[in-house]
């Protein structure tokens, strides 16, 4: 038992010292922004290696749906618009199912009431849906109150579009504390890109890319009782052509 002790002890020490050989070297090739870039991104790896684990308590979980709203989907270039209405409404199921929080943040529509993806509509309710004026949910101060009152610090993040409205979410979201999922299948924009690069700034910040299916089989591992099991019956509207 103690030899494994050492062992573990001493992979750790490795990692701890090639990443300041590589903050290191990185200082001395780099100019003073993209060394602090550099030591953002080990950080931020290191971190999600330290607390990863195959399994997610879904009882530390909560979701939000930023400006998925059929008009604006409707414009997706990276992503199929049914095809991220699909893989909502299925996450959106399962946090249901979870008894995960579900919350939505929407824009006004000119004259209109802003309208959700058809799949978020059995989800949405007054009290859960919050319209805003400004760039980022958490900006918004009800926004940001009503995810606090859920005292939940794991964050699924989903929405529209990806490099303004998802990526402001996501950094005030990680300054406050929360631990950042977002999910790939679940964002759309107009630039591959803008998305792209959207998609990297996240991840250097902390933010954990993932998928529906991968972070479902996350949250319910167990395919074969319940809730896993209905789980699993809602990933199959995934895979069916």
């Amino acid at each position: 038992m103690q030899n494994y002790l050492n062992s573990k002890l001493m992979s750790r020490r490795r990692a701890l010292l090639g990443g300041v050989i590589a903050l290191s070297a990185a200082s001395v090739t780099m100019g003073s922004t993209s060394a602090l870039a550099a030591v953002a991104r080990v950080s931020a790896v290191n971190l999600a290696s330290a607390e990863s684990r195959s399994s997610i308590d879904p009882t530390t979980c909560q979701v939000i749906f930023i400006d998925m709203q059929t008009s604006l989907v409707a414009t997706s270039a990276t992503a199929e618009p049914a095809a991220i209405s699909l893989s909502s409404g299925v996450m959106a199921r399962v946090a249901d199912l979870l008894k995960m929080p579900i919350s939505f943040s929407v824009v006004p529509e000119g004259e209109n009431p802003p309208t959700l993806l058809d799949s978020l509509e059995p989800y949405s309710t007054r009290q859960n849906t919050l319209l805003r004026k400004l760039a980022g949910a958490l900006t918004d101060s009800k926004t940001a109150t009503a995810l606090a009152k859920n005292k939940r610090k794991k964050l699924i993040v989903a929405g529209f579009v990806a490099e303004v409205a998802v990526l402001q979410t996501v950094i005030d979201a990680i300054a406050e504390g929360y631990q950042v999922f977002y999910l790939v299948d679940c964002i759309g924009s107009q630039s591959q890109r803008a998305e792209s690069a959207a998609f990297r700034a996240m991840e250097q910040i902390g933010a954990v890319p993932t998928s529906v299916v991968s972070l479902i089989a996350r949250l319910t591992p167990d395919f074969y009782s319940s809730p896993g099991k209905e789980a699993f019956t809602a990933l199959q509207l995934l895979f069916k052509k």
